[in-house]
């Protein structure tokens, strides 16, 4: 119960904060977003182009859902805290930038998009997507990982939400400030449902099993 608290109440802050963050850069409409989709556009190659649509589907919830699966399978539920912590991230950053989007409302850029989406700007949801499921499952996997490899692997879950990011932006479907509230979203979700919400869900089971084990041996 503590869990689910918890994690209702990051998802309604962050959607608050989130959405207030993009109302205010609605309406002021920074000046930097504009020029650099103009000066991405001018210098599109046709390589960087085919290489931006790779990266950007690293961030789809298409790929996403599957991988997640994948490792916890992999993990055959060993950790189940941990387990459930990654559904609860990987769903929420699919259904945070959703709500979102909605209050915002921000349309997409003008500028020719070279994939063509009809839905809302602010936040990136590719980009939350891959920020949070990224790190969530670089986390778990450092656990056994000594300190090295340990931060070798989270500095690569961030450069692949990064490049998600600079996908997003240089295919000009979404402006440079939908990715930076979009990354900023997906790491915040992670981090505070794995390191605040989780602790309160590890202790729930850790006293399921203890019970279990005590009645099995009475």
């Amino acid at each position: 119960m503590a869990f689910s608290v918890r994690v209702l109440g990051i998802f309604v802050g962050l959607a608050v904060v989130t959405a207030l963050l993009g109302i205010g850069v609605r309406a002021w409409a920074p000046g930097f977003d504009i020029q650099a989709l103009q000066t991405i556009a001018t210098n599109r190659s046709s390589t960087v182009t085919s290489v931006a649509q790779v990266v950007s589907d690293a961030g789809s919830f298409a790929l996403l859902a599957p991988l997640s699966i994948a490792f916890l399978l992999l993990r055959r539920w060993k950790r189940p805290a941990d387990d459930i912590a990654l559904v609860v991230i990987a769903a929420g950053s699919a259904a945070l930038p959703s709500v979102v989007k909605l209050i915002v409302a921000r349309p997409r850029p003008t500028i020719e998009h070279l994939v063509q989406l009809k839905s809302l700007s602010f936040p990136s949801e590719h980009t939350t997507q891959a920020a949070a499921i990224y790190l969530t499952i670089a986390i778990l996997l450092s656990k056994d990982l000594t300190r090295g490899w340990r931060e070798l692997v989270i500095v690569l879950a961030a450069v692949i939400a990064l490049a998600v990011a600079w996908s997003r932006v240089y295919l000009g479907i979404h402006y440079p400030t939908d990715v930076m509230a979009g990354l900023l979203l997906g790491w915040s979700w992670a981090l505070l449902v794995f390191h605040w919400a989780r602790p309160k869900l590890s202790r729930s089971v850790g006293k399921t099993v203890t019970g279990a084990n005590s009645a099995a041996t009475t």
